[in-house]
Order: structure tokens, then C-alpha cells, then sequence
């Protein structure tokens, strides 16, 4: 796992962004046919906040231990999307603006990537800290001469 860079502050305002356009999305949607949009836009409201969620754990673990908690460098949709959440947005209303009727695909489809990728950065989390809690756990046990033998 890669420890985090202390000269390369980590910046949230393309996520925030993304997050942003992609709840105004939601809401224009869900307030121009309701009897249609009300649920997939929920649903996409839900994975948001989901999503910010894991992104202020994942902050929290790379603080408390140091260690790289984002993914880089991976060509998943999912995970793509989470960094990328204004591509998604925009795509997203440029297809449900030329064709209303696919709005409650499109948001669904775009909530569960972006809940894929929330769960994804938890489960990240969740493994760096049970590393880092073994490791302490190792190097107590070798201080106190357990597991050499002797």
C-alpha cells in the first residue's frame, strides 16, 4: 500500500464538483416528472450521500495511518466514476435530455456505480486499518518476545 504524500495535498473539489452537478441533476429530474423520476433520483440521492461518506472514512483512515486510500491508476467504471462524478452527471443529462423516458435507467444505472464505488473505497478502508492493526499487533508481540521461539 502506498503511504500517503505529504507535498501533494489531497484536493475534493472534482469530486465535489461532480457531486454537486450530479444531485442537481437528480433534483431538476425528480421535479420535472415525479411521477417517473421520484425513485431513481432518490436512489441516486442515496448513493451520494453513500458516497460522501466513504470519501470522509477514507480521509479519516489515510489521517489516522498515513496510507494511500484512494484508487488510482484502476480503468473500473465504478471507480473511474468516483473521481470523475461531473463526466458521469454530464453524460447522464445530455442522454436523458435528448431521450426523458431513459432518466430512470440512466439514474439507477449511475447510482449503482457510484454505490459500487462508495462500497469499494469502505472496503479499502476497512483493509487498511485491519493491516495496520495487525502490524501494531505483530510488532507488540515481537517486543515482548512472543511468536520467536523463545
Amino acid at each position: 500500500m502506498a503511504r500517503a504524500r505529504a507535498d501533494r495535498p489531497a484536493s475534493a473539489v472534482g469530486p465535489a464538483l461532480g457531486t454537486v452537478l450530479t444531485l442537481a441533476l437528480a433534483l431538476v429530474f425528480a421535479w420535472w416528472d415525479p411521477a417517473q423520476n421520484r425513485w431513481p433520483a432518490l436512489a441516486l440521492v442515496v448513493a451520494l450521500g453513500l458516497d460522501a461518506a466513504a470519501r470522509i472514512v477514507a480521509r479519516l483512515v489515510r489521517q489516522r495511518t498515513g496510507v494511500e486510500t484512494e484508487f488510482r491508476g484502476l480503468r473500473l467504471p465504478m471507480l473511474v466514476l468516483g473521481n470523475a462524478m461531473g463526466i458521469g452527471a454530464a453524460v447522464v443529462a445530455v442522454a436523458a435530455g435528448l431521450r426523458p423516458d431513459l432518466f430512470p435507467l440512466l439514474a439507477s444505472a449511475l447510482a449503482g456505480l457510484v454505490a459500487m464505488g462508495a462500497c469499494a473505497r469502505l472496503a479499502l478502508a476497512r483493509m487498511v486499518v485491519a493491516i495496520e492493526a495487525a502490524e501494531k499487533a505483530a510488532a507488540e508481540a515481537k517486543k515482548r518476545g512472543e511468536g520467536t521461539g523463545r
